[in-house]
């Protein structure tokens, strides 16, 4: 079965792309081998000098050994050696299985259960992190176990030296290390006579002592200074404060904060359901025998090894909950967990196979073809998916539900399906110089070399194509292509998109439309401006459009000169000149589709004076043609900032502030630059401290820049508020260079629940209306808010939290946090906002200002939908 799955791995070797971390794993084996060969002493201050390399420097001896200088060759033995000792972490479970049951069919269904999980078979290839690590730790429990079995000397010092090697491969590794010495402390403790607790003591201390010096040999940072730089390494990776924002069920949850649920649910719905069905008997058969004999799991038995098994599974996940350690991307950091998984659940299959018989006439020999129907659906998965086995969810997520999956979790975080990207550049033009911009270069060095010589990575000016990968935050998330570039080819998953391929220069693109809907939509207007390009403005941008239109026509600069109303609106290096010069070259924001060019600009967002449009030849430094653009009309600023100047402000000053349920606005008339340039402080305190466990106030602090808007010489700025209900906010200002506060208002808040009768005439209101939707709850909408009603209702029909997902018109209208998930979260509880009276109960929530195209409503509990509809808006 080994021999076969070598040959599937060198069938498919070449299908997949190289991992963002590859290269940073390369180089530490380089800087770990020339430390020790004495070539350079680069090592102690590397920043990656924690890490152990006892796996990274077979690849680069490899590499040396075998002479090779071209990237592709390289990254391909990487990739081998990786699989290879997968393949020896899959051999090693079937071998630590037929020890424990003794039958040859469950070894290879332990064999098939490490191979046919479809995340771990594709990481296999490019994951140099964590499938060594897992590997490692398959090898160490079969060591463990012959180690008691035999409990010789010569088998525990075996065992000491791999788990030497295994927390040199990650300090994670420490948790086998010492569960192992647990127990032999345990046989210690129960030894039937001296000399056998003599032979307990002797083995468990040469375990120990074999482990610290093959821990000792293979980590070279270790040998100037052993016990000081253990303990550096030891508080380096039991800390890791690595922050990252990820994408999980929906909302972006930060590394340094993880929910309980992160590394159980991430497990749960990628793993195969056979799998996990068989994890769970093994578990519970367990634990059954472990009741009824209580003290044969203190024995050496396998009882007691399965409990060990168990232990591992159950402990690190336990620890990262408790102790809030740091993971980021999936469960990667977990990976290892699934090494005393697939064993438990082998033990799952066994205890099937022994109760079968007196349920089933097929006995144990039904229950295997029960098994090899599961391995078979989850190896046609893995085919189905192939090279893309790493996206892989099963049925515990909704796969049927298009983007679904994208908008949820973070997918292709290391980009590896790059490289089917650019070879689908290669394949639809196979003889031109191919200009790419994406973040990232390691998927063209896996190229052949002739297809590497035509791919170039430009900047976005110069290129031809922007490759969009939906891909974690921390890694730059997706490339923004320019305006009017057109999807030409988009790779999906399960209906999900992992990567798509703008064409930017559209006579590049097989499917080129004449003129697209944006070019027909401004060729229908009468233009501001008719000359070389007819030149349209409004509010927020200027576009240029021509057609037809010549290569000469688009190689110009384009000229934008913007005046603004005071000139301390200016950048500083442009104050001298007196006007905002943001010209541009065509290549940067203009597409050519046909014998049509397209440009579109963005308007900055201060007040403008005075707008000049033109072309700049460069090469005869003489302009081409120059127009004056009339200047935009007032915006919606200045009519917003009109429309609060007559309410009531809860504090008036040098900014006056109001305050809803759902936002606080800070204005201002006349307002400068100057107002607005000190930092803005905004603390929200709850009126429930569960609302903020272990915090006193949210922190919502921010720039102008980032939320404030200035037009006809107004300022104003806008901040949702949480929906948890609010008792007080401090507003201010802050000058960091003096380190003083400018302002303060404290404002009292009372959005907790309001009484009884003001729901109850609310209630009343509401019955007067057709709901929008009739269900668990009715649901009224209306341009401003969205209520929840029932009757009758009782306390158990409000303890589920409500759904109120806002997904809006304008995606630009979303913070830019929430831009790529594509909705707003509004979810509360209904102590927040709702009462019960009469025997009814109503909820009611604001929705936002911005215009709203529909809102997903509902309740969950547990993480999961109670029920759950989406009510479009009339916009």
């Amino acid at each position: 079965a080994c021999a076969l799955g070598a040959l599937a791995g060198w069938a498919v070797l070449d299908d997949y792309g190289v991992s963002t971390d590859e290269a940073i794993q390369r180089k530490t084996a380089q800087v770990t081998l020339d430390y020790v060969l004495g070539r350079d002493d680069a090592l102690l201050n590397y920043q990656d000098r924690r890490y152990g390399a006892v796996f990274e420097v077979l690849p680069l001896g490899a590499e040396r050994l075998l002479g090779l200088q071209d990237r592709r060759a390289i990254y391909l033995v990487r990739h081998g050696l990786t699989h290879l000792l997968f393949l020896a972490g899959g051999l090693a479970s079937a071998a630590l299985a037929f020890r424990l049951y003794g039958r040859r069919w469950l070894a290879l269904a332990a064999l098939g259960l490490f191979l046919l999980h479809p995340r771990l078979y594709a990481h296999s290839f490019f994951n140099s992190k964590d499938i060594p690590f897992l590997s490692l730790f398959m090898a160490g429990l079969w060591l463990a176990q012959r180690a008691f079995r035999r409990g010789t000397g010569g088998a525990f010092a075996l065992c000491g030296v791999g788990m030497g090697l295994l927390i040199n491969v990650r300090l994670m590794g420490v948790l086998l290390f010492a569960a192992v010495l647990a127990v032999r402390a345990c046989d210690v403790i129960w030894a039937a006579d001296r000399a056998a607790r003599r032979q307990a003591l002797r083995t468990g201390g040469l375990y120990a002592a074999t482990a610290a010096l093959t821990l000792y040999a293979t980590l070279p940072y270790l040998w100037g200074d052993p016990v000081s730089r253990f303990a550096e390494v030891f508080a380096y990776w039991s800390q890791f404060p690595h922050f990252a924002l990820m994408l999980f069920r929906g909302d972006y949850v930060s590394s340094l904060e993880l929910p309980p649920t992160y590394a159980p649910v991430w497990f749960a719905i990628t793993a195969p359901p056979f799998a996990l069905l068989l994890g769970g008997v093994g578990a519970a058969a367990w634990l059954r025998r472990a009741v009824r004999a209580p003290s044969a799991w203190v024995r050496n038995t396998r009882l007691r090894f399965e409990g060990l098994l168990l232990a591992c599974c159950v402990l690190p996940v336990l620890a990262i909950i408790l102790l809030g350690s740091t993971l980021y991307m999936g469960w990667r950091h977990l990976y290892f967990l699934y090494a005393p998984f697939c064993l438990l659940a082998t033990g799952g299959l066994h205890a099937l196979a022994a109760i079968a018989p007196r349920f089933w006439r097929a006995g144990a020999g039904g229950i295997g073809s029960w098994a090899g129907v599961g391995a078979t659906a989850t190896l046609a998965a893995m085919v189905a998916l192939h090279p893309d086995q790493h996206l892989y969810f099963n049925f515990l997520e909704d796969r049927a539900t298009p983007e679904r999956l994208r908008i949820r979790y973070d997918l292709d975080y290391w980009a590896v399906s790059s490289r089917r990207a650019l070879e689908f550049l290669l394949a639809r033009h196979p003889e031109d110089m191919i200009y790419v911009h994406m973040r990232g270069n390691l998927n063209r060095q896996i190229l052949p070399a002739d297809d590497r010589q035509r791919i170039v990575l430009a900047d976005a000016g110069r290129a031809d194509f922007h490759i969009t990968q939906h891909r974690a935050w921390w890694y730059g998330g997706p490339i923004a292509p320019p305006p009017y570039a057109p999807v030409i080819h988009a790779h999906k998953v399960y209906g999900n998109t992992v990567f798509a391929i703008t064409a930017v220069n559209l006579e590049r693109a097989a499917t080129a439309e004449p003129y697209r809907a944006a070019y027909r939509a401004l060729a229908a207007r009468v233009p501001d401006v008719r000359d070389r390009f007819d030149v349209y403005l409004d509010e927020q941008a200027v576009h240029w459009v021509r057609a037809p239109c010549r290569p000469e026509d688009a190689a110009s600069r384009f000229i934008l000169h913007v005046t603004p109303r005071e000139a301390r609106d200016l950048p500083a290096y442009s104050r001298d000149a007196g006007l905002d010069n943001l010209g541009f070259y065509f290549s940067q924001r203009g597409v050519r589709v046909d014998d049509a060019c397209l440009a579109v600009a963005p308007l900055p967002a201060y007040p403008i004076r005075h707008l000049q449009v033109g072309q700049w030849l460069t090469q005869e430094k003489r302009m081409l043609w120059q127009a004056d653009l009339p200047v935009p009309s007032p915006s919606a600023v200045a009519r917003a900032y009109r429309a609060l100047a007559p309410q009531a402000a809860l504090h008036r000053g040098s900014f006056d502030v109001y305050a809803t349920r759902s936002a606080v606005t800070l204005a201002k008339a006349p307002c400068t630059a100057a107002d607005v340039q000190p930092r803005f402080i905004l603390h929200v305190t709850p009126a429930d401290p569960r609302a903020l466990p272990g915090r006193p106030f949210a922190n919502q602090d921010f720039h102008f820049s980032e939320r404030g808007v200035r037009a006809a010489g107004a300022c104003l700025v806008t901040v949702p508020l949480p929906a948890w209900p609010i008792q007080h906010l401090t507003v201010s200002q802050w000058r960091s260079e003096t380190a003083r506060t400018l302002w303060q208002a404290d404002l009292p808040l009372a959005s907790a629940p309001r009484a009884v009768d003001a729901y109850r005439a609310a209630y009343r209101d509401w019955m007067a209306v057709a709901p929008a939707y009739r269900g668990a709850f009715n649901v009224y909408v209306t341009a401003d808010s969205v209520a929840f009603a029932k009757a009758p209702c009782t306390a158990a029909d409000t303890q589920s939290r409500f759904i109120l997902h806002v997904v809006p018109v304008r995606a630009r209208d979303l913070p830019p946090e929430r831009r790529r998930v594509g909705f707003a979260n509004r979810d509360f509880e209904f102590a927040w906002q709702g009462a019960h009276f009469d025997g009814a109960c109503l909820a009611q929530a604001a929705l936002p200002a911005y215009p709203v195209a529909r809102v997903r409503v509902g309740q969950f509990r547990a993480g999961a939908a109670v029920w759950q509809v989406e009510i479009p808006l009339a916009r």
